[in-house]
Parts: C-alpha cells; structure tokens; sequence
C-alpha cells in the first residue's frame, strides 16, 4: 500500500482492487497478510463502497485476515484488500486458492444434552463463506425446546433446519451477550439439524452448545419497602431471584419506595469491602411480563465498580429499585437512597482575564442545567472580533468529574452556545480554541459531564500565539546529533504545539532509528513521506525512555523523508537533540 492507492471515502483508508475467477460451487479462500498495517478484507459477487454484501474478515499485524465463499454462477469474485486506519502503508501478500467446499455432514446429539467442541478452517462452510458444524437432533412433536450457543472466541450464530432441510429458526444475539438463543415450538416429530457457525467469515474458535426444553422462571418476589436515609445491606449470589428480558437473565434483589415529582434524589450502590461484586442501580416500575421496566441506571458512576445514580422522577408515585450484578462475580452491597441537595440559582458570572487561572468546585446543592441535571458555573471575558483565545478546563485531583465546556452569548431569553467540548484537552479535560465573531462579552459555561459528577477544577483564558508560516525543512545528516529548540519564533501545530521539520532521502525498505530527546518538555518525534499530508506521520512519544521518543521508521516510497519534532505540551518551550541513524 502507497500514497498512489485510492482511498475509501468512509474512513480514508488505503485499497487495492482483484478478481478471482473460480468455477461454479467452489470455495475460494483468500488470504490477506501484512507486517506493516492491519489488514482487511472483503470479498463478494460485486464490491462497492459500503460492500454490505461482501463477507468480511478483520486480521491484525502479521495474523491474517481469512475469508472463504462458495464461487455463485458467474465464476467471478471481487476481492479488496485495504488498511485498517488512514495513511497506513507497507507491503502485504494476498493469497487465493480454490477446493471443493468439504460437505456438511450432521453428527447426532442427544437432545438434552450439551457439547463443547470448535469451529476451524477445516470444517464445512456455508454458501456465505461461514464455517459451520452441524448435529442431528431428534425431536418429539409439540415440545418447546430451547437452544443455546455460547463462544468466548467469535459472535455465535445458530440456525435450525427440519428434517426436509428448510430452515425455520436462526439467531444472533437472542442469548446473553453475544451468545445465541432459539426457542421452538416443534410442530412434528424427527430428526433436525442444528447448524453452529459465526457471524463473519473466517471466524473459529471454542464454543458450547446446550439443548434442552424451555424451562421458565419463577415470578420475582414482592418489592421490600425501603426508606428514605436507610441503609440497606445485602448480598447477590447465584440462587439470588432471576428473570429474563432480551434474552438476558438478570439477578436481582428489588426494593419499593415512594418519590416525589420533580424532586432529586441521590442512589447510592457500594460493593461492600473486599466483596468482588460489581454492581449495578436500575430505577423504573414493574412491566406486564414482570421485567423492570428501566427509567435510569448506572454501574460505576460511584467511581471502581460502585454504582452511583441522581434521578428526578417527573411524576410522583411508587417506584422499584432494581440491585443488579454485572458479570458473574457474587457479594455484598450497601444501598442507600437520599433526596439530594436542594439546587440554588445560578451564581453571577465571575469575570475572567486573560491568562488568569481561576480554582472553581461543582458540588451538590449548586447550580443544575434544566436539560441535562448536571451541575455548572458559569463565568465571563471580553473579547474583540476576531481574537483567537485557548479555553481551558482541568480537574483537580482523584475526583468523577469530566469537565464539560461552552462558550457563547447570554441573550435575553437564554444562553446560546457557539463552541463545546467534553475532552479536547488531555485526558477527560475539556479545551475549546475559540474565534470571537464580535466585539462583546462571552460567558463561559464550566459544567459536569453527566447529574452525579462533582469535584474542583481550574479554568482559564489565553491568548493563542500568532502562526508563524512553517519554513521548509532543514536538512539532516545521518548519524549526526542535531541540536535545536522549540519557542514563540516556530510554527504551531494545531494552533498549539510548537514544531520543527527535517529532511533527508531514503531509498524504498530502509529502516531508520530516529531519536529525540528533551529535558525541557515532554517531546514527539514523527516521519513521513514528502508528498504526504501534514498529519500524516508515523511517530512516537515515550519509547526512548521517560518522556523521549524512539521511533522506528521503515521507508515505503523513494525520495525525501520529514521528520516532525514536537510536544505533548501547548505552547511548551525548549533544547532538544535529534538523531537519525540507518540500521
């Protein structure tokens, strides 16, 4: 793959198009293999963007992507071979051969009874490419039979087929998970195929396959009453009360207690010390089919595996708190439910100036958005039309919170939004690069990402430095340390990491160690071909120990090479050394 390769339109991903031709029922397996990117490959009758009717197989560097499809009657297949992400390159190997497809031959199971076997490319497949095992199963008429098809390996698929070979049942997803589920009701007795296979092409792996009559659950108890600032403990196990919704079985322990409309309340789930349970908080009313029917949940809003959840129910009533389990880990919880701190009006905005960072804490009993719940602060700054400034959100220690940032214009009947972020900054941290349209004053809108989230944060204003036009890159010499620094009279990446370029010529298949070492700043290193675009690089951060950057570059097409050096850091300044050498 090169930069002379077409690129899909979905996600600039790099292709190259082949035809096999094959007779009429034969499998063609095509194999796609490559050391320098991820490979995909995608094989049908015709290949289009989308390619929904091709079978599909996903590999990984040096494991192949594999699909096999039975040849239909033009004797003709399309074959893509393309990369995984944007501007990836190197060599590959495509291999395509054709056999007859071995035959699907059912081995007999005893209903009732379970097996465990695998799937692998020496099974029989089916006219999509899927491997496939089959088992004869015999049935007694008007039994209410339930099948189950489990794999930690690949997404299960089951299939059932009458003794004259139509099929009258399939399932993906029916079972927890991924698993399959089919349930039956058998119209005549004899003798029927149960097909396991996978979704996608090229799938294999372990699995367990179940058979049995549908047995049902018991009702679910009666809601115990709880109240309001009670602590409540207790345990989920694997005889706690179970029923089944979308094909999920759910362990659950239910409480029942009154909410007030318009009110908030705050649930509180805790796994108790040293109990490996990971627990989950529903909140909802009982449906007709006796299922909880969920009007908010959480699992780890608590902060671990704890489960914290503030909800405001609209009207007043009777409502079910649903003690959940995720995963099969057992224990004890402790469970509490408060109404929550009284919300205050919104505080006048505090003024800001540029380059002045200001501490501020979002906590229960502020400020709360009408359409999400969550808590905010808001503040303001005057701006000129045209000014460029870098908005900056960061929470303060070990707390929940993912800051939420606006900036807009408080008109006369609401605030109107002009810019938003969640984590543009590092980490969750929120950042904004904002262009001021007008002469004015903007408010800025510091928020929670989600009702539960509290904690301290700083936010700040700043000038973003003017661009300085990049020169052109100055040339290295191999093996030489190159010694240069970052600082206001470089280019800026992204309007806020500073930057130099190198270049130096490489020949197609040389790989180079290239280096970059900074006591000043956390640094970049990056390279790429010269007729590529500018963010295309392959780079890397810390591989040269603590916060340098060792990167390994192979080069792919003849010509100049460009080495981009730069910071994790905005605005970060300072000394560093470059060195390039062939191995």
């Amino acid at each position: 793959m090169g930069p002379e390769d077409p690129v899909l339109e979905s996600d600039d991903s790099s292709y190259e198009l082949f035809q096999v031709q094959a007779p009429k029922g034969q499998m063609v397996t095509v194999t796609l293999t490559s050391s320098a990117f991820q490979p995909i490959l995608a094989v049908g009758d015709e290949i289009d963007e989308e390619c929904e009717a091709c079978v599909a197989s996903v590999g990984e560097k040096d494991k192949p992507a594999v699909v096999r499809k039975i040849v239909s009657a033009s004797g003709v297949l399309q074959v893509r071979a393309n990369t995984m992400d944007k501007g990836d390159r190197g060599a590959f190997t495509i291999l395509a051969t054709a056999s007859l497809p071995p035959r699907i031959s059912a081995r007999p199971l005893p209903f009732g009874q379970s097996v465990s076997d695998s799937l692998d490319l020496n099974d029989a497949v089916t006219s999509e490419g899927a491997t496939v095992d089959a088992y004869a199963l015999r049935l007694n008429a008007d039994q209410e039979i339930q099948l189950d098809l489990s794999s930690d390996d690949f997404d299960p698929k089951l299939e059932l087929l009458t003794p004259a070979g139509a099929k009258v049942a399939e399932d993906d997803d029916g079972g927890p998970g991924t698993s399959a589920r089919i349930r039956y009701v058998v119209p005549r007795a004899g003798l029927y195929q149960v097909r396991v296979t996978a979704v996608g092409s090229g799938a294999v792996g372990a699995y367990t396959l179940t058979t049995g009559l549908r047995q049902e659950l018991p009702p679910m108890p009666a809601p115990v009453s709880i109240a309001l600032g009670q602590e409540i403990t207790g345990a989920l196990s694997n005889s706690t009360p179970r029923y089944e919704t979308d094909g999920e079985e759910i362990y659950a322990v239910r409480y029942g207690l009154r909410l007030e409309g318009g009110r908030a309340y705050r649930i509180a789930l805790n796994a108790a010390n040293g109990s490996e349970l990971d627990p989950k908080i529903a909140v909802g009313k009982i449906g007709a089919d006796g299922s909880l029917e969920s009007l908010a949940q959480d699992d780890d809003g608590g902060g671990g595996k704890n489960a914290l959840l503030r909800y405001r129910p609209e009207t007043s009533g009777a409502y079910v708190l649903e003690v959940q389990k995720v995963g099969g880990a057992n224990g004890s919880y402790r469970l509490m439910v408060e109404q929550a701190a009284a919300d205050r009006a919104p505080l006048a905005s505090e003024a800001l100036r540029l380059g002045q960072n200001v501490v501020g804490e979002l906590r229960d009993g502020g400020a709360r958005l009408g359409a999400t719940d969550s808590l905010f602060n808001t503040y303001s700054i005057a701006l000129r039309a045209g000014q460029r400034v870098n908005v900056k959100m960061e929470k303060e220690g070990d707390t929940s919170l993912d800051p939420l940032l606006e900036i807009g214009l408080l008109t006369s009947s609401a605030f109107k939004a002009l810019a938003k972020d969640d984590d543009g900054g590092r980490g969750l941290n929120a950042r904004i690069k904002f262009t001021a349209p007008s002469d004015g004053t903007y408010v800025i809108r510091a928020t929670a990402g989600e009702p539960t989230q509290e904690g301290a944060y700083t936010i700040g204003v700043s000038d973003m430095p003017a661009s300085v036009v990049p020169p052109f890159p100055a040339r290295a010499k191999l093996g030489e340390t190159i010694r240069g620094s970052l600082g206001t009279n470089d280019p800026l990446r992204n309007d806020s990491q500073y930057f130099d370029r190198y270049v130096f010529n490489g020949q197609v298949g040389e790989t180079f160690e290239i280096t970059a070492s900074s006591e000043s700043f956390d640094i970049i290193v990056g390279a790429r071909q010269i007729d590529r675009v500018d963010d295309d690089y392959a780079s890397d951060d810390d591989s040269g120990g603590g916060t340098n950057a060792k990167l390994i570059y192979t080069v792919t097409t003849v010509g100049p090479q460009i080495i981009r050096v730069t910071t994790i850091e905005e605005s970060a300044e300072g000394d560093y050394s470059l060195l390039i050498v062939k191995k």
